[in-house]
């Protein structure tokens, strides 16, 4: 991993000026410091005043592990397109199979709910309900490597098997006919007829983009990782602030070269 801050770095982000791109990012511990209430979790001004600017002149996308809803309350209409559910959860996703991952999703919350629900109280480990995922929280506890063993064994016996995300003290679980983060990624470039992306994640939920080795997409991790995928690294999460700056003036300084990929409707590129 190189930093992003580098000669090659930031000329790397200024080609993708010149392409058709996807600007895609996750919310938490990206575009939002990690917070300990989930709930607290909220853009700063400077990334807020950032992220409306490059979405007013690119296509934009956040692709997160919260739900669609939640992102909305956060996010408002900065971002042209909203992925929740660690990339499930979202229009690129077919009726029928949404309604399978929400079933399952269901079931499982009623599941842990009859046979779990005091020892999830005492632990103080959090169950959140995504409708079609479900995070188990334990940020706030003291307990944690109680709540830790508490959340492997409900884990273990969920049916169908869930596929296992681990995050910043929470633990994901999806139904195995999930689609990850990777995959909505690619199909929105496929949707908006992109020829390139940028994709800005900081969790091991986003190895699931990191990974593809896609040469299409240029991938940037939140602190650097020895084991990531990931091609860039920064520092620190306010640094996306200056991503985000950076795109937007050196689009504007060189206005021809602004190659955003845009739906119908979506707000498009300045000429």
């Amino acid at each position: 991993m190189d930093y992003l801050f580098t000669e090659a770095g930031k000329s790397d982000l200024e080609a993708l000026l010149r392409l058709r791109s996807l600007y895609a990012f996750d919310f938490d511990g990206t575009l939002a410091k990690i917070v300990r209430e989930h709930h607290a979790a909220r853009l700063s001004r400077p990334i807020r005043f950032w992220l409306e600017e490059l979405g007013k002149r690119a296509s934009t996308a956040v692709i997160s592990g919260r739900s669609v809803e939640d992102l909305r309350s956060r996010v408002g209409t900065a971002v042209s397109h909203l992925i929740g559910n660690h990339g499930s959860e979202g229009p690129h996703t077919c009726r029928e199979t949404m309604q399978q991952v929400q079933e399952t999703s269901h079931g499982w919350l009623q599941w842990v709910n009859d046979r779990f629900h005091d020892e999830l109280t005492r632990s103080g480990v959090v169950v959140e309900n995504k409708s079609y995922s479900l995070s188990f929280h334990y940020r706030t506890t003291n307990q944690r490597d109680a709540a830790r063993a508490l959340i492997s064994r409900i884990v273990a016996e969920l049916s169908p098997p869930p596929r296992i995300v681990l995050g910043k003290s929470v633990v994901n679980v999806m139904p195995p006919t999930a689609s990850h983060k990777g995959m909505a990624l690619l199909e929105y470039m496929r949707r908006l007829d992109c020829n390139a992306a940028l994709y800005v994640g900081d969790d091991v939920t986003d190895e699931d983009v990191f990974a593809l080795r896609d040469a299409r997409i240029l991938t940037v991790r939140i602190g650097k990782k020895k084991d990531s995928s990931a091609r860039y690294f920064l520092n620190r999460q306010p640094e996306i602030a200056e991503v985000l700056r950076l795109l937007v003036e050196a689009g504007d300084q060189s206005i021809h070269t602004w190659g955003g990929c845009h739906e119908q409707g979506a707000a498009q590129p300045l000429q």
